[in-house]
């Protein structure tokens, strides 16, 4: 991966917009600016908020696989991660790439190290033409920052609100990712699995990998007594 520092970070490939399915009036408006539209301009700065499991952090990965398939250097940094790292370093020399993206920001609300870097680099990057990308769990009004002058900033990003799925919703996505899996997951299923399972939707994706390995391995199609027997429900 261009770009990529030396923390021990990598970027997962299972990530991507083809298994990301755009729900109409939730998250397509975003998937299909973020795949098409976004870049075109220099200096662009976009902010992502919305709950866990919104999809945020799939969109953000999706495009760093994308710019990086066509040799554009990226770099995505999740601050869940590296909160603990002198955010200089970190962020040092990063404003040349073509696109840095910024996880879960809210994480450093109160971290005036990492706020007034953070606040620097936003500077630094939109002075180059560079494309920013930063998520977090609420709006940027709602982030109550220890630095005015980078909320200020944020605020003034493209904004893009991701909700939270319904359980309607997050059925049509793990069939979905199942299928891109090469799996069936019935309506059944893929039902029992939201009820038993954390309905957090990045917990039911985990679960819907460990069921394909199993499957894989005991040769068995994802039906309720296979679920409840790999899971001991």
């Amino acid at each position: 991966m261009k770009g990529q520092l030396g923390l021990g970070l990598s970027l997962p490939d299972d990530c991507r917009f083809e298994n990301f399915l755009p729900v109409p009036g939730v998250t397509m408006p975003v998937s299909e600016f973020l795949r098409t539209d976004y870049g075109a301009r220099e200096r662009e700065a976009v902010y992502l908020w919305g709950p866990q499991g919104s999809g945020r952090t799939h969109l953000m990965l999706a495009l760093c696989q994308d710019w990086l398939s066509r040799d554009r250097q990226v770099q995505y940094l999740p601050l869940a991660e590296l909160v603990g790292f002198p955010p200089g370093e970190v962020l040092a020399g990063l404003q040349a790439l073509d696109l840095v993206c910024i996880d879960d920001i809210h994480l450093v609300a109160r971290h005036g190290d990492w706020l007034e870097q953070l606040f620097h680099f936003y500077n630094r990057s939109m002075d180059q033409g560079g494309c920013l990308l930063v998520s977090a769990d609420c709006a940027p009004a709602d982030l109550a920052l220890a630095l005015p002058d980078l909320q200020s900033r944020l605020g003034a990003a493209l904004i893009f609100h991701l909700p939270g799925y319904s359980d309607a919703e997050k059925l049509r996505i793990l069939q979905f990712r199942a299928r891109c899996l090469g799996l069936d997951l019935s309506d059944e299923a893929g039902q029992f699995l939201i009820n038993r399972a954390p309905r957090q939707l990045l917990q039911l994706t985990e679960k819907l990998r460990q069921l394909d390995r199993a499957s894989l391995v005991h040769q068995r199609r994802l039906t309720v007594p296979f679920i409840k027997q790999l899971f001991g429900w």
